[in-house]
């Protein structure tokens, strides 16, 4: 039986109410929105708490060789021809940034990847110099006032994504997978979230079913519809999930409305 802080998954102690979440190491700085981050989670947790114990239990996926070996090949053909294609647009972008605002052009973002390998993930900086200088890491919010203006537009179109091409290069992320997340929130899920460690069994991707329909995370409900898709992809993995993803979001980013498509993913 799995264990998130005190919440055990046997129906007589879930009634007891007894989970109890660390309010002192969660992604807020203010302590009336950390006690509100536990109470949502707690709800969360409770409400999707049978789901929560299948994931856990669940059988681990042995995927076919030949498949695993393919999408490599596409995802490395792919990004390659990607990054031939796109380097007038990476070069003006870069201008852009500099002309802009103060600091560097890229980010390398510790990120946690496949069986919790942690790797540098690149992107184009859209906020300011040093932005979690202060706070450390923070969730997305909508209107975030640390944003320059390129990083405003970049982010609209997910085009601050882009150097991720060159981590699928490296193997440390696919093309389709759950998004990798920053190893202080992967942390603290771990334990508070059972099986969310589940979707840290395949290598993760710069786009897939979460990233579509779920968007940035803002509530901790997020975090649990988030798990339900990366869950019901790892489940389903297959080249025609996977190609079909990828039209899905260029469909999305031509139309700038990627994290906002609605009714279900066909396939997941």
């Amino acid at each position: 039986m799995g264990k998130v802080g005190s919440i055990v998954w046997r129906s007589e102690i879930m009634e007891e109410n007894t989970i109890n979440v660390d309010r002192t190491s969660i992604p807020y700085a203010s302590m009336e929105t950390r006690q509100w981050f536990c109470q949502e989670l707690e709800t969360a947790v409770r409400k999707h708490s049978q789901y929560l114990y299948e994931v856990e239990n669940m059988a681990r996926r042995s995927l076919p060789k030949w498949y695993l070996l393919t999408k490599r090949a596409i995802d490395i053909f792919a990004c390659i021809v990607g990054l031939f294609l796109l380097s007038p647009l990476f070069l003006v972008v870069a201008v852009l940034i500099k002309l802009d605002s103060r600091g560097p052009i890229f980010l390398a973002q510790e990120r946690v990847g496949k069986n919790r390998k942690q790797f540098k993930m690149y992107k184009f900086r859209t906020m300011v110099d040093d932005a979690e200088k202060k706070t450390g890491p923070v969730w997305a919010i909508d209107n975030d006032p640390r944003l320059t203006f390129m990083g405003r537009l970049m982010r609209k179109r997910k085009i601050d994504e882009l150097p991720q091409l060159l981590n699928v290069i490296k193997g440390d992320m696919s093309l389709v997978g759950p998004r990798p997340e920053r190893p202080f929130f992967v942390d603290y899920f771990i334990e508070h979230v059972p099986g969310y460690y589940r979707r840290l069994e395949v290598t993760p991707g710069i786009t897939g079913p979460a990233q579509l329909r779920n968007g940035s995370d803002y509530r901790p409900i997020d975090v649990i519809r988030k798990l339900r898709f990366d869950i019901n992809y790892i489940k389903k993995m297959r080249l025609s999930i996977d190609i079909m993803l990828l039209v899905l979001t260029v469909m999305a980013v031509l139309k700038g409305k990627v994290g906002r498509s609605k009714g279900r993913l066909i396939g997941t």
